[in-house]
């Protein structure tokens, strides 16, 4: 990421050192200057785009045939302002028609304070943010808006690995609607907190879940955002030509959501206009994912004039036509593909991805709008500079930390690494979200979510029109990354200098010559 001249510093470190009649201490923080040094003039290296597509599993785009989405986050990327919708309907519901205390009405949505991927401890009614070794993150526990101390935690959990997840009241706020979700519990916990409310923090849980699903359910949100498409529904620029594209390739599509027909159609015929059904051999809505993955719903043929279904059984599934409900086995028997292979684009884990993926076979890929706004920051001077600074001190630490065992002064010169070490990490979380830091990365670990996520998608992007960077054919490859065990040699970061080197080189397709381009 950032290059340092090693053998510069190294040779200042090993003339200093060799003067005995130095101070280990001293020594210490003359390394510790030095080094300081070499990472202020340390230059950064190329910035990752953040439109592109990563890989987790490698794909060839050219054995797949078929391309299925969901709409929600995916077809369709809504504003920040659906989470202050949602938040504001479901706050209505639980004043006015679960009677809780008016002064909450008056408190507004914070759109800043979480993230998604956090787990709600039903329990002890506290958001936290949990790694892939299902440890949590020191500083992002939190009753309320109030961040628990670590001794509190200890006290809770008895300490902070969490060895029996499904053995707990643990909820994952996984998809990009639980965002108000998580906003409302913060809210109503930190609100009760503060009266000495004494209540039952499951009947509060599911009082604030039902009050969610009933936004959905009631259609309520449903008839706001069709008032003001423009507020809550970005144009998504860019989709049409990536549609357009694949199906003149010879792709096939297919639409699978858990929404309505009417919501949907709304918004297609806002980011594509109404000739959208165009590009869709199959329709499929009102699915009721993860049981359009598991159960064994039949499927319903839609009357748009009347929206309402029918009662006769669907033999087979024609083109044109919208179906509700239904199940994955009758869509593959009676579906009719040209070509094999089926690519599943959606922005859940589990209920897009998990199985398609697992029980089905298909490839996967994840839509995570959060993801260019992360990468943005990580490209940053600022952050790159603070990362190389924090793995410098932490091999400082790890390298010289023997000193303090029998030298007072150099065991407080480590302390003070220590110290610093510690805001630093705080900084850098700081710098995706104050609370809780990176959707994607602990300290030292990626999230809970984000192992699902590299586990469940072989590609991820942040929206679909980033696939039109790349060839309708095109192959993914995933990153060699080092083991721990193994070297930690920078092959993929040395493939793109070497890339970036000879970029410039220009080749006749016709007579196969090359030149350098001026």
């Amino acid at each position: 990421m950032l290059s340092i001249s090693r053998c510069r510093i190294q040779q200042c470190i090993a003339r200093r050192c060799l003067m005995s009649d130095i101070k280990i201490s001293d020594k210490l923080r003359y390394i510790y200057k030095k080094s300081r040094e070499e990472c202020s003039l340390a230059q950064t290296s190329q910035r990752v785009n953040p439109r592109a597509v990563f890989v987790n599993n490698e794909v060839d785009l050219h054995k797949i045939g078929v391309y299925g989405f969901d709409y929600d986050y995916t077809l369709a990327v809504y504003t920040r302002s659906l989470n202050e919708l949602i938040y504001n309907a479901a706050m209505n519901n639980l004043v006015n028609k679960l009677k809780y205390p008016t002064e909450l009405l008056d408190i507004p949505y914070d759109v800043s304070f979480s993230i998604r991927g956090l787990h709600y401890d039903i329990e002890n009614s506290c958001l936290l943010k949990v790694d892939a070794f299902n440890q949590i993150q020191k500083g992002t526990v939190y009753r309320g808006k109030r961040s628990l101390s670590e001794d509190s935690i200890k006290k809770m959990y008895g300490g902070f690995t969490l060895p029996n997840m499904k053995g707990r009241s643990l909820y994952q706020l996984i998809d990009l609607f639980s965002l108000p979700w998580a906003g409302l519990l913060a809210t109503v916990v930190e609100y009760l907190d503060n009266k000495s409310f004494v209540f039952d923090p499951t009947g509060l849980y599911n009082d604030v879940a039902s009050s969610v699903q009933d936004v959905h359910i009631s259609g309520e949100m449903y008839r706001l955002v069709m008032e003001d498409m423009e507020r809550y529904i970005h144009k998504n620029v860019g989709l049409y030509n990536f549609l357009e594209r694949v199906t003149k390739d010879g792709k096939e599509l297919f639409i699978a959501t858990n929404s309505p027909f009417t919501f949907m159609n709304a918004g297609m015929t806002y980011m594509l206009g109404p000739d959208w059904r165009k590009f869709f051999k199959y329709v499929m809505v009102s699915t009721k994912k993860p049981g359009f993955f598991q159960g064994n719903a039949p499927f319903r043929l839609y009357n748009e004039n009347t929206d309402s279904v029918s009662f006769e059984r669907v033999d087979e599934l024609e083109q044109g036509k919208i179906y509700s409900g239904g199940n994955i086995r009758e869509f593959c028997a009676k579906s009719s593909f040209q070509r094999e292979g089926v690519m599943y684009f959606g922005d859940h884990i589990y209920s897009d991805l998990a199985e398609p993926m697992l029980q089905i076979g298909w490839r996967t890929a994840a839509i995570v709008p959060e993801l260019a706004r992360e990468i943005r920051t990580q490209n940053t001077d600022k952050y790159r500079l603070r990362v190389l600074w924090l793995e410098t001190l932490s091999r400082l630490i790890e390298q010289h930390q023997k000193y303090g065992k029998h030298d007072v002064k150099a065991e407080e010169v480590i302390r003070g690494w220590a110290e610093e070490r510690r805001r630093l990490r705080i900084d850098l979380k700081c710098m995706f979200n104050a609370q809780f830091g990176s959707m994607f990365r602990t300290f030292h670990n990626p999230t809970f979510f984000c192992r699902r996520l590299n586990r469940l998608s072989d590609i991820y992007t942040s929206r679909l029109p980033n696939l039109l960077q790349y060839d309708d054919d095109h192959t993914f490859f995933p990153r060699r990354n080092a083991l721990a065990h193994e070297p930690h040699l920078p092959e993929p970061e040395m493939a793109d200098i070497i890339l970036e080197h000879v970029s410039n080189i220009r080749i006749d397709p016709k007579s196969g010559r090359s030149s350098m381009e001026d």
